[in-house]
Formats: C-alpha cells, sequence, structure tokens
C-alpha cells in the first residue's frame, strides 16, 4: 500500500473515532487491518508483476492482534444482553449462511436494493442498490490482470443512509458457486472503487465498484454486506 494512502485511511480513522462514529474497540481493530495489509501486500500473479492489484490481508502480529480485538469485542457484545431497539438474541439454522432472525434478502441484479441496520441500532440503516452487475471485469491497462485461472467480478453500488445516525462503510463478502468465499479486491483501471473507509451522515450516499477475484469456472452464488461485523443482521443480494 502507498504510503499517502496509508496515511488517508489512519486520518480518516482517527476522524472518526474523534467524533464517536466508531468506539475505541473498532478504531483497533480497524486500525491493526490497515495496518497489517500495509506491512504484508498480496502481489498479483499476472502480466502486471505485482504493480496492477493485490488483496487487502490480515495477517502477521497486527492481524493476529486485530482478531484478538474482534473475538474480545464481539465476546461482549454476545453477552450485554439486550440494546437499544431490542435485541431478539434469535439465532439461525445451524450451518445455514442468512437465517438468522433480521437477516434480509433480495435478488442479485441490476435495480434491487434493501435495506439494514445492525441488530440493536435501528437508527444507523442503510440503503445498497445495485447498479450493475459485471462477470468478467476487465481493466484497461493491458498489464494488469488477475492471476492464473481467475477473473474479476464487479458489483457497482448505491450505499445511502437513511438511518438517524452517523454510519460507517460496510464489510463486503462473495460467495461463489463452488462455495468460495472472497472478501473484496483492488482493481485499479476499472471503475471507480467504492470507497474502503467513508461514514456517512443521515441522507448522505457514496457510489462505487465492488470487486471480487473469482475462479474462472465459478459464478456468484451471494454477496452479503454486513454493517457492523461484531452484530446481527445481514443484507444478501441472492443469484437466481
Amino acid at each position: 500500500m502507498a504510503k499517502s494512502q496509508l496515511e488517508q485511511q489512519l486520518r480518516e480513522l482517527d476522524q472518526l473515532k474523534r467524533r464517536g462514529v466508531i468506539t475505541g474497540e473498532e478504531y483497533e481493530t480497524r486500525r491493526a487491518v490497515v495496518l497489517a495489509s500495509a506491512n504484508d501486500p498480496a502481489p498479483a500473479r499476472g502480466g502486471g508483476g505485482g504493480k496492477g492489484f493485490f488483496k487487502w490481508s490480515a495477517f502477521g502480529c497486527l492481524g493476529i492482534l486485530g482478531l484478538l480485538v474482534v473475538i474480545a469485542v464481539a465476546g461482549a457484545v454476545a453477552g450485554s444482553g439486550d440494546d437499544e431497539g431490542g435485541s431478539s438474541g434469535a439465532t439461525g439454522t445451524p450451518g445455514a449462511v442468512g437465517t438468522n432472525k433480521g437477516d434480509v434478502h433480495v435478488a442479485l441484479e441490476a435495480g434491487a436494493s434493501g435495506e439494514i441496520a445492525p441488530d440493536g441500532n435501528p437508527g444507523k440503516r442503510v440503503k445498497v442498490t445495485i447498479i450493475q452487475v459485471a462477470d468478467g471485469v476487465k481493466s484497461s491497462n493491458q498489464f494488469e490482470r488477475p492471476a492464473e485461472g481467475k477473473k474479476w467480478w464487479g458489483v457497482e453500488v448505491v450505499v445511502q443512509n437513511v438511518g438517524t445516525k452517523e454510519v460507517t462503510a460496510l464489510d463486503w463478502k462473495l460467495r461463489d458457486t463452488n462455495d468460495g468465499e472472497h472478501s473484496t479486491a483492488l482493481v485499479f483501471s476499472a471503475g471507480e472503487h467504492l470507497q474502503a473507509l467513508y461514514d456517512l451522515t443521515p441522507g448522505g450516499k457514496t457510489q462505487g465498484w465492488v470487486y471480487f477475484e473469482i475462479p474462472e469456472a465459478a459464478s456468484a452464488k451471494w454477496l452479503r454486506a454486513d454493517p457492523n461485523m461484531f452484530l446481527k443482521n445481514d443484507l444478501y443480494f441472492d443469484a437466481k
């Protein structure tokens, strides 16, 4: 990760913490992941020679620190009982995905939209609308290519704060038809990325692409937008 990009992300995190948008635990977790990503980028294996593409990663000592913070905070949330707005505490079907009470499912297609708020935080409600879906994203840079046997899959979305409180960035995950799960990837010479870190005041919106690198023979099974990794209630876009 370029030094200027790292510094910008750390400044944005500091601003979110000072404004009270994220908790101290969330700040430490996100900061550890950002620093780990900068210290341990995954190089490209295509024609770009490592310059065109890398994934966010959270390995090494800082990644372990971040994971410990996540576990500690998740445990505290689980044992805290009901929160503002009422936490049902209901669990989903064992071994199934997206079956928790409060999970929302909509179609994975252009024009589809869904709304979601973290369990116990109804004021932090966001609406996600899909503008377009691209299976096999092409880069305008001939030297930027996905890894051998892989392709880029992308979705352009609009995220809008339709609640009454400030919200922060969603966490994205894609499951393919081989049941492989993927975190977001960076593709520099295609459509503009959705910002990795942002905060939206009520009524505010942001737009951009979310990319994933998946096997060439696979397609998307579902796309998940998670408003808070520590709490229940996720938004799923399910392929037909």
